[in-house]
């Protein structure tokens, strides 16, 4: 190899020389750029996998979102229809509500008793109820039997409380003081 750069001319050489050199620093810069954009690339790939993971959670989120909304939705029409059927009208609620407990009373086999009615509102709603307060004396099995017509009616009746005042352990024969309470919407 010395015998050919000895034919070589002193110009010759000298070029041969910097191009060789530029050779070198051309690929010195070739491996620093390499170096540069292989770590650039994983790099991105690593912000790539991230954003990826990121993106998945969102389209659950957004996902579990969506369904919520549609529960809410869903929610919202059984309560339209709640209102149309279960509740009772504003304008009649006495008058509806006092058939129906003469209903209940004559399913139930019970002389109507005397009843107090008190109203009141719900707080952060437009429901209101009316409180049905009365005097029941019979037995168990009549007062069950009530109770399971009470549930079982179309209108949205609930027992609000029973307070015992007397039970006959021998007779079975019951006391008590029972409220109900009627719905209705402004």
């Amino acid at each position: 190899m010395n015998a050919i750069f000895d034919l070589l001319r002193g110009k010759e050489r000298k070029t041969l020389e910097r191009l060789a050199a530029a050779a070198v620093v051309a690929v010195a810069l070739f491996f620093i750029l390499a170096v540069r954009v292989r770590t650039g690339y994983f790099d991105s790939r690593d912000d790539l996998a991230v954003l990826r993971d990121s993106s998945r959670r969102a389209d659950k989120a957004l996902a579990e979102a969506k369904a919520e909304w549609l529960g809410w939705q869903e929610a919202f029409g059984d309560i339209e229809s709640f209102r149309g059927k279960y509740f009772y009208e504003e304008k009649t609620v006495f008058q509806s509500l006092r058939t129906d407990l003469q209903r209940i009373f004559n399913q139930a086999g019970m002389d109507v008793p005397l009843i107090n009615y008190r109203y009141s509102d719900l707080e952060k709603s437009s429901t209101k109820k009316v409180v049905i307060t009365f005097r029941y004396s019979g037995t168990y099995a009549d007062l069950k039997r009530f109770l399971v017509i009470v549930e079982r009616f179309p209108k949205f009746l609930t027992v609000e409380k029973i307070d015992f005042q007397k039970a006959d352990a021998e007779t079975g024969f019951l006391n008590l003081k029972l409220t109900l309470a009627g719905y209705y919407e402004n």
